[in-house]
């Protein structure tokens, strides 16, 4: 069934998350050691050749998967449980370098280019060695993005050599992000528009202008699909690790496969890789007994474009963005979400899940106080499905889910546009 958006009901969650700093830096050198030792693991199975060259450029990483006590305890005690324990993973994409998951995407897509242009360049030098007056001899990058996006662009552009990066950023854009593209990754930023649609449409004319740069698009296209999909390949990994180290431990699953994965949903890139990673191990390992994976693509209230797709199986396009998670703010999701949700179902069942922004803060909120991280309000709409009680009954009753037994994975997408002093804002205005 699809979801419904629930206006009150707020989460409870820990009434002191002014002090949610205590022990961050700790938690997170810790947490990012794992996530290096991780990454320097050798591929294991044909699913680690998707994307390979870019992860061994270093252009995203292997992160952690990790057991959170809490969560399980939160979901074993809930209604929807009947009693059974599901242990809860969290998928710490928030440690990528750019500090999303957008550098999966972004890393295999611009390494790809270059690599083209590399080629092209070749070819011009190899056809006419003394009449090549023009040489590509610079990988340009225009993109748009409210954030996440050009944060990603922006860092593996300054990661690979001989690339220039422009990001076209609407006026919604938090000055912590604008400085960031500019100070730590050396992006050229123009702001533009009153979100991030105007600001894309000058960014295609920029590079319809431009005849050496490439059009990056934050979320709509198949190599940026691609390059997402490899966070199921890691989950699968670790998830077989972690049920051989723990077998005998009644807080670990015994299934290698995944009951529930909960993603955030905005343009809908991230979807279409997660999709596209559960039917490729799928298609590879099936024997006709694996469960088929529960998504619950979740967003809020004020930006659920795919919700509403979904729910009238046709593209909706939104007359503007209400939205705190200003990350989520596409009008319309890409077309192609409806199409892998359609062709995909054999490995995946798709559910759309909204919540409010005050709901999505207040996960923030207890995600900090519980796990010492922070992340932005458009990454707190897949938590809200946990820390919400209705949300969780709703969307993870036993009757709702395949595998009912299985793991639930979080993909904590992550985000910058946060900070202690932004979320203790947003939790005075939501009266939180």
């Amino acid at each position: 069934s699809y979801c419904r958006a629930f206006h009150h009901h707020p989460i409870h969650h820990h009434r002191h998350p002014a002090r949610l700093h205590v022990s961050w830096t700790r938690s997170f050198s810790s947490i990012l050691q794992m996530s290096m030792n991780q990454q320097e693991q050798p591929p294991t199975s044909d699913n680690d050749t998707v994307a390979q060259p870019a992860r061994a450029a270093g252009l995203f990483r292997h992160t952690p998967l990790i057991y959170s006590p809490t969560l399980t305890a939160r979901c074993s005690s809930s209604s929807s449980s009947n009693g059974k324990r599901r242990p809860v993973y969290l998928k710490l994409d928030c440690l990528q370098p750019s500090g999303s998951f957008k550098d999966r995407g972004m890393g295999h897509l611009c390494l790809t280019l270059q690599q083209q242009d590399a080629k092209k360049k070749n070819d011009n030098n190899n056809n006419d060695n003394e009449n090549n007056d023009n040489p590509t001899t610079t990988t340009q990058f225009i993109s748009s993005s409210g954030g996440n996006a050009g944060l990603a662009v922006a860092a593996t552009g300054q990661a690979l050599s001989g690339c220039q990066v422009h990001v076209i950023v609407p006026e919604t854009t938090k000055p912590l992000v604008i400085d960031k593209l500019r100070q730590t990754y050396g992006a050229t930023v123009t702001v533009h528009g009153a979100n991030w649609n105007a600001a894309d449409a000058y960014a295609r004319e920029l590079c319809r202008g431009t005849a050496a740069a490439h059009y990056v698009s934050p979320y709509d296209n198949s190599l940026l699909w691609t390059g997402h999909s490899t966070v199921i390949d890691e989950i699968y990994q670790d998830l077989a690790a972690t049920t051989t180290a723990t077998s005998n431990s009644d807080s670990a699953t015994t299934s290698p496969s995944i009951g529930t994965l909960i993603v955030s949903v905005g343009g809908g890139g991230l979807l279409c890789g997660v999709l596209e990673g559960l039917q490729r191990h799928y298609d590879k390992n099936n024997n006709n007994s694996q469960p088929t994976t529960q998504v619950i693509a979740a967003e809020t209230v004020g930006a659920s474009s795919f919700a509403q797709a979904l729910q009238q199986n046709q593209l909706v396009r939104l007359d503007s963005i209400d939205s705190v998670a200003t990350s989520l703010g596409a009008l319309e999701v890409t077309a192609a979400t409806l199409d892998r949700v359609e062709s995909c179902q054999a490995s995946s069942t798709v559910q759309a899940a909204t919540c409010t922004d005050a709901q999505a803060v207040a996960a923030c909120l207890s995600f900090a106080a519980e796990h010492k991280l922070l992340v932005e309000p458009a990454c707190g709409a897949a938590l809200a499905v946990l820390y919400s009680d209705e949300l969780r009954n709703e969307f993870l009753a036993n009757d709702a889910v395949a595998d009912a037994t299985g793991p639930i994975v979080v993909e904590v997408c992550g985000g910058s546009a946060v900070s202690v002093e932004l979320l203790a804002q947003w939790k005075e205005q939501f009266g939180l």
